[in-house]
């Protein structure tokens, strides 16, 4: 991810419409899993893949154990973003990618995988090198991005290599050997909004390659946008409706156990 893409991430996660109602949707789907795998009886490892600063591991923890993983670490993030170095002792590990995967092969019982995919060359080896994470029978919440005819300023600045489809999606979870247990799309309200917006800049402006969308909007409309995706991330997370279209998708993975 390039420089500007960490910062955008970095000042926005905590208060804009988009994160909080992507966050609201990814725990309802981790609730579900967890709770398929014994929750609340039973002590769970969970993993955000690809945390950056691990900013959703307070979000996971009330579930378990919670861990992070990424290619990168905070003090990395910090020196690309020019901000201070974090402090070394966290209260939550987060493990270094690739080196550390040998030594958590099978350990945990939920892995998230955030917006993540895009950015990986192979996505089904990603999705693979996630499986041998998992114990036997884990789960795996994952959401990416749609379309790849939404593709804007957003996705360069976050270098991204692609957008999905549901079917696209599903494919490389399958060929990576995962069960499906489901798959939608979401941010279908504001799906003719965010077409608007790329596709307004991308005719008008020169500059679009550098612009992010979270701060396509005037301040106030935030409110109304964050009311209108938090009620339809509670119904797709609870999988009470699956979406035939939006800018974004979810899918809940399992992984088979052997016999």
């Amino acid at each position: 991810m390039q420089a500007q893409g960490y910062r955008v991430t970095l000042e926005h996660q905590a208060v804009h419409w988009w994160y909080r109602s992507r966050r609201e949707l990814w725990q309802r789907q981790v609730d579900r899993a967890a709770r398929a795998l014994g929750y609340p009886s039973r002590r769970l490892e969970l993993l955000d893949y690809g945390c950056a600063t691990g900013f959703d591991l307070p979000s996971l923890a009330r579930f378990g154990a919670a861990h992070g993983a990424d290619i990168v670490d905070a003090g990395q993030i910090a020196a690309v973003i020019g901000g201070d170095e974090p402090a070394e002792d966290g209260p939550f590990p987060i493990h270094r990618l690739p080196a550390d995967l040998p030594g958590l092969r099978g350990r945990f019982h939920v892995v998230t995988c955030l917006d993540v995919l895009e950015h990986m060359d192979d996505d089904v080896e990603g999705l693979r090198a996630i499986a041998a994470l998992l114990a036997p029978g884990g789960q795996v919440v994952v959401t990416a991005p749609a379309y790849a005819w939404l593709w804007s300023g957003e996705d360069v600045i976050s270098a991204h290599r692609r957008r999905y489809t549901r079917e696209t999606l599903l494919r490389a979870a399958r060929a990576a050997g995962f069960d499906v247990l489901f798959a939608s799309y979401f941010f279908a309200s504001v799906l003719p909004g965010v077409a608007a917006v790329v596709w307004g800049r991308r005719l008008m402006s020169k500059r679009w390659r550098a612009q992010t969308n979270l701060d396509a909007h005037p301040r106030w409309l935030g409110g109304v946008l964050r009311a209108l995706t938090t009620a339809e991330a509670r119904l797709v997370g609870d999988e009470r409706l699956s979406l035939p279209a939006g800018a974004s998708l979810v899918c809940r993975l399992r992984l088979p156990e052997r016999s």
